[in-house]
């Protein structure tokens, strides 16, 4: 470490969010050392290190780094899922990596990759300081049953290899082996199907897939592993199968009933809405060349989903934020705080809670609270220094030109151009 690395940073005279829910501290200070939050408090109860390099943010606000809970990472250009087919796998890297540095950029110091395994290997990148880009909590291929939510119907099975998206298994034996593969490629959570969805052509966002001992395999392997899981379920019954069976996070959870989120409540399952891929292939799933009926299966769930959401927050279920992006244009990656923007104006959450959803919460449905998340000490020193107030207006999370810095470990990041 250099001379300038190990040089205390102090963040002083700003506002402070710190991602607890707590009233935010007007002229805060905060410290950092060796990468990690050393103190963090009011002005007049934080003592600046001599040797510290003092940055003063007066008039601005200190907030943790955001955490999107479900991206993919795939070097897309269209929702047409035909180009993900087609298109060169080593092409779409390159964009994947851009894609993970417009994630920070935006602001995101972490991003939980919910399928594709081109994120493994971004990751990898960013780790050994050949690109820039947040912390990557990557899934691996998402595990599918043939005919299920994963495997693309419309084109000869084989193909579906190609994506590097889903890795298709059948019987318990099989999903074992599945869930080892991404295990042994450096998965740091797995994730599994247990429901139909909005994209697959042959399949209703209800439909139940994967029996209950197949799933219990799938966990059990990621148990062994230490690792989280994640499943896909929309349909009530797929989402009480994953429940069942001891699956640490819902995605989706379109159709949520009172039984099922007592479910949840009482094992401690997490829930990531996902409201802004509805919007997208709602607004342009029809010029983009995706199935007429796949739009329409996104326009059907868009209420449900939002009542769902609303009546799990009522019940006490940890809700993270995700966008679940695609990287495509009608779904960029750097548009992530457009979640944040619709828990606010489309479920009616304060500011302050959609906050907390974005950063502690999702930091509870990572397993790293004790990591990021929060402005607290002994924490690592990722977080955002925003021009405005976003209790007063949370659209400034989604304007870049107000995100003036990101910090990543304790050190300010190279942002890109404009």
């Amino acid at each position: 470490m250099s001379e300038r690395e190990a040089q205390p940073v102090v963040l002083t005279g700003g506002r402070l969010i710190d991602g607890t829910g707590a009233e935010p501290i007007t002229d805060a200070v905060i410290t950092i050392d060796d990468g990690k939050i050393d103190q963090v408090g009011p002005a007049d109860e934080v003592g600046i290190p001599a040797a510290a390099k003092v940055v003063d943010v007066a008039g601005k606000t200190i907030l943790p780094g955001l955490i999107d809970a479900h991206v993919h990472l795939f070097g897309i250009t269209s929702l047409n899922q035909m180009t993900w087919v087609i298109d060169e796998p080593h092409v779409r890297t390159i964009r994947a990596a851009m894609d993970a540095w417009r994630c920070l950029d935006a602001g995101f110091t972490t991003v939980r990759d919910a399928g594709g395994m081109l994120a493994i290997y971004v990751k990898r990148a960013i780790e050994e300081g050949s690109a820039i880009g947040p912390r990557i909590v990557a899934s691996g291929m998402v595990i599918s049953q043939t005919a299920g939510h994963g495997d693309m119907h419309f084109v000869p099975v084989e193909w579906n290899r190609r994506t590097q998206i889903t890795r298709i298994a059948d019987g318990v034996p099989e999903v074992r082996k599945a869930a080892r593969e991404q295990l042994r490629e450096g998965a740091d959570m797995l994730k599994i199907f247990t429901t139909g969805g909005v994209m697959s052509e042959k399949d209703k966002p209800t439909t139940c897939q994967y029996s209950m001992d197949e799933i219990r395999a799938f966990v059990e392997e990621a148990k062994h592993a230490g690792v989280r899981t994640g499943t896909h379920a929309q349909g009530t019954q797929g989402i009480k199968n994953a429940v069942l069976a001891g699956v640490d996070n819902v995605d989706h959870g379109v159709y949520l009933d009172d039984e099922v989120i007592a479910l949840m409540v009482e094992r401690g399952t997490t829930l990531v809405p996902t409201m802004s891929v509805l919007e997208a292939i709602v607004r342009h799933g029809r010029q983009e060349g995706v199935l007429e009926a796949s739009v329409r299966k996104a326009e059907s769930v868009q209420s449900a989903h939002i009542a769902s959401f609303k009546k799990a927050l009522a019940a006490g279920v940890v809700c993270g934020l995700g966008t679940d992006y695609l990287s495509d244009p009608r779904s960029p990656m750097g548009a992530n705080a457009d979640e944040l923007v619709n828990y606010v104006n489309k479920v009616g959450l304060s500011p302050m809670e959609a906050i907390v959803c974005a950063t502690r919460n999702n930091a509870l449905v990572l397993g790293l609270q004790d990591e990021i998340g929060t402005l607290e000490a002994g924490k690592q020193a990722d977080l955002i220094i925003v021009e405005g107030d976003p209790l007063a207006d949370i659209s400034v999370l989604r304007d870049r030109k107000k995100i003036v810095e990101v910090y990543k470990g304790g050190k300010a990041v190279p942002r890109m151009p404009f």
